[in-house]
């Protein structure tokens, strides 16, 4: 959809909702479509992904987003938020359709299988092919190039990559090359396997994002890689 167009469609429903101290902003957002920033009261839509996307998704994304400044960040992607953009017009969906076009990243992770997955910026972890297997493998790791180009990963990168495979060396044969993920629902606890300073650390899951958990701990809330953290009893 073209920019200006969406410009005007967002204006319109801002006014429609009620939101006319309210403005629409462009930014360059690259994996987030839209964004409510109430402390502005403004909302935000990513011109690259907005110029990709048909109208119909520009405007469940706009609906979305007015849902926010509606009812208040508080309630995030609540039952509440829910009804409101149900009512509004809006899917009451959490993130665009997944087939939606995608703005490819520099970064490209391509595993011993051959499929390949992008991101925009430098993986921080070690990473493998959720398509050969939903459980973290060293046999399926997934290598990184930055356009096109094979460069080092950060010291923090190796250092869990060394980690893991020394794990691995002590695991008996005919064993995944990592440790299974465990899956956990939000209000499940978990303990932190990972070494350094929150290892052992305790908390209930409030949130499960595409490769990691959201940790309420004493210490305050962690993110921990899925395959850094087991069930605690």
């Amino acid at each position: 959809m073209q920019l200006a167009a969406a410009a005007a469609l967002g204006r319109a429903l801002l006014d429609e909702h009620g939101l006319q101290d309210w403005s629409l902003v462009f930014d360059r957002a690259k994996r987030r479509a839209g964004i409510c920033r109430s402390e502005r009261r403004e909302i935000g839509l990513s011109a690259p992904l907005t110029e990709l996307h048909e109208e119909a998704d520009v405007r469940d994304t706009l609906l979305h987003e007015i849902a926010h400044a509606l009812v208040g960040v508080r309630h995030g992607h609540d039952a509440v938020w829910r009804t409101t953009a149900r009512r509004i017009g809006c899917s009451g969906e959490r993130c665009v359709r997944p087939d939606a076009p995608e703005l490819p990243g520099a970064w490209v992770g391509t595993c011993t299988a051959g499929h390949q997955v992008t991101r925009h910026r430098r993986p921080d972890r070690p990473a493998a092919c959720r398509r050969c297997g939903p459980a973290f493998d060293l046999a399926h790791l997934l290598t990184w190039t930055h356009h096109g180009r094979t460069v080092a990963m950060s010291a923090r990168y190796e250092a869990q990559l060394r980690r893991l495979r020394e794990r691995a060396e002590t695991m008996p044969a005919g064993t995944p090359g990592s440790r299974p993920v465990v899956v956990l629902r939000p209000g499940e606890r978990a303990r932190v396997i990972a070494v350094g300073r929150y290892h052992g650390a305790v908390g209930a899951v409030v949130k499960r994002g595409r490769t990691r958990y959201h940790l309420r701990t004493p210490e305050g809330v962690l993110t921990v890689p899925f395959e850094l953290v087991e069930r605690a009893t």
